[in-house]
């Protein structure tokens, strides 16, 4: 059962600009992150925040269950990513900043937390970092 309980709502998008999408800043103050710089890595390559942004934005969207529990509209990420949390290279794209320490392996695996961010239901979150012993 989806939790109607969240403050945020969509924002509606002037007209003529991303019709069709739902503009989104995660890095919007009334949204709480739970990310942490200090677990970034010192020794990997930080990806810029529009990358991070343009593969969040197509991970998210191929995920339809989310898409229809948020607006039901394709989600346009602007801004910056959720504060706290990175993007970055080794040979692989991985997501740094959760409290644990634990890496996201990618993006696409980042999706459920960011959904999370977003609902505002961070105590519940079911992502593969935040319950490994779901996956």
């Amino acid at each position: 059962m989806a939790d109607n309980s969240r403050t945020s709502t969509p924002k509606p998008n002037p007209k003529g600009i991303n019709e069709g999408h739902q503009n989104f800043d995660l890095s919007d103050e009334q949204f709480t992150s739970d990310g942490d710089e200090t677990k970034w890595p010192t020794t990997k390559t930080r990806v810029s925040d529009k990358e991070f942004l343009r593969l969040l934005n197509t991970a998210y969207n191929q995920r339809q269950d989310l898409v229809s529990q948020w607006s039901g509209q394709p989600v346009n990420f602007e801004g910056e990513p959720p504060k706290g949390y990175a993007l970055f290279r080794l040979s692989d794209l991985t997501v740094h900043g959760h409290p644990s320490g634990r890496p996201f392996r990618s993006v696409k695996q980042f999706v459920d937390h960011v959904h999370s961010i977003m609902t505002e239901t961070l105590d519940g979150c079911r992502c593969a970092v935040c319950r490994p012993d779901l996956v």
